[in-house]
């Protein structure tokens, strides 16, 4: 009797851990960052998180500011047909902690960043407010020993989307390049899945004219070097 007691208490256990099963796959897509993922549409999207939006440039400075996502329209399509927006992590904790010398105010949450890198954020749009593509690239303006890491948000994101299935090529390098304290690092990869198509490059070099040491001087230089990643997550199924 003890037995079969101990085994209807068991196949209850079991019953209620399958039925929790549903209710946990049926949590909330986080998507690929800060909420934002393939399918979404430009006016059911909340600027909760996000500071500030405009037109983008590729990577480049901001263009025209909009005041929500419905605004992407007002950006010039890429050649592809898609609307750049760039936008920017809402980082109010960040210039507070700034104003009262607290570095500690924002608890971390500084910037625009992925995996712990600054990046430029582009958000792409479709002419129906679809959105089909996210493009990260690593922020030419960071302070250089943030920028000399830049390389290896490659990583990171390689890791997050499976290594497995990645087609990776190591670019030449162009006359006058070297390498940064023995690395130097010149590639591209690529990787299609039935949910997304995706491009990634990374360098780590010096172009150049750039070097350690400045000849004049004979002193150290800071910053005479190219570190960033560019990443670009589309959907596949979009055809221009």
């Amino acid at each position: 009797m003890a037995f079969m007691r101990g085994a209807r208490a068991c196949f209850g256990v079991l019953l209620l851990a399958l039925a929790s099963l549903p209710a946990r796959a049926q949590q909330p897509d986080p998507g690929e960052i800060h909420g934002l993922r393939l399918g979404l549409k430009a006016p059911a999207m909340s600027m909760d998180g996000f500071g500030e939006l405009a037109c983008g440039s590729k990577g480049g400075p901001q263009r025209q500011p909009i005041d929500d996502w419905s605004g992407f329209s007002r950006c010039r399509p890429e050649p592809n047909g898609l609307h750049e927006v760039y936008a920017r992590f809402d980082d109010e904790d960040e210039y507070i902690g700034r104003a009262i010398d607290d570095p500690l105010y924002a608890g971390g949450r500084t910037g625009t960043r992925v995996a712990g890198h600054p990046v430029i954020l582009s958000v792409l749009f479709d002419d129906d407010g679809v959105l089909r593509g996210l493009r990260f690239i690593s922020d030419p303006r960071a302070a250089p020993i943030e920028r000399r890491m830049a390389h290896l948000l490659r990583l990171a994101i390689i890791n997050h989307y499976d290594p497995n299935g990645w087609s990776c090529t190591d670019l030449p390098a162009e006359p006058g390049e070297s390498p940064v304290g023995g690395i130097f690092l010149k590639r591209r990869c690529e990787k299609v899945t039935a949910e997304r198509r995706m491009t990634l490059e990374a360098h780590f070099l010096r172009k150049p004219g750039q070097s350690d040491i400045d000849p004049a001087t004979g002193d150290y230089t800071s910053g005479q070097f190219e570190s960033w990643t560019r990443f670009e997550l589309l959907d596949p199924n979009y055809k221009n």
